[in-house]
């Protein structure tokens, strides 16, 4: 009986002892379509493009999902995190626009075997949200440069800069994401309208 009531407090205390971690939650940025462009220009249509894995900080590299308070302090959101890096998930949203947009004879990835006339390197300069010293407001900026090369001649044929922000509408990473896909749409459509002066 005594082995009975000791083998008992014993699961009692290591059930007692275990912390149940909450889910953490993943996001997917999902930017819709871009409008159809205006004057769409015929000078890239028989040519191919490669888009190059976007170049980008470390942190942009990895899952998490971070902020900046204060200025100059970074955090990490703890229950909350990318499905993808930012900087995989940016370049296949360009790829994606690019392709919608029929600016060129094909777009592909820097994964493609296939050879191409241009190739288009993205620098991603800012992807963060941030707060005030007191957490009352947020707004997340993305600032984002492009270069189109010459592929036979590695000569740069133009290259740009794109920036924009806009305020968070709930403080807190779901909100921050709701602003991204704001901010990140009008910063593609931004690139695709210079992509299409560009081949003029």
């Amino acid at each position: 009986m005594i082995k009975i009531f000791l083998i008992a407090l014993g699961l009692a205390v290591l059930t007692g002892c275990t912390t149940i971690e909450p889910p953490v939650a993943e996001y997917k940025l999902s930017v819709k379509s871009l409008e159809q462009i205006d004057d769409l220009s015929n000078g890239c249509k028989e040519k191919s493009l490669k888009v190059s894995q976007a170049f980008s900080s470390s942190s942009l590299m990895s899952l998490k999902m971070n902020y900046v308070q204060n200025k100059h302090k970074i955090y990490s959101y703890s229950q909350a995190q990318w499905n993808n890096s930012v900087n995989q998930e940016i370049t296949s949203q360009v790829v994606k626009v690019l392709r919608e947009s029929n600016l060129f004879k094909n777009t592909q990835t820097s994964k493609s075997r296939s050879k191409s006339d241009l190739i288009l390197e993205i620098n991603i300069e800012d992807f963060m949200q941030y707060f005030t010293n007191d957490s009352t407001k947020s707004y997340v900026n993305v600032a984002i440069s492009i270069t189109v090369i010459d592929s036979k001649t590695s000569e740069v044929l133009a290259t740009s800069s794109f920036k924009s922000k806009n305020k968070v509408d709930s403080l807190d990473a779901k909100g921050g994401v709701k602003a991204f896909e704001i901010v990140l749409r009008e910063v593609l459509t931004k690139s695709i309208n210079f992509l299409n002066k560009v081949c003029e």
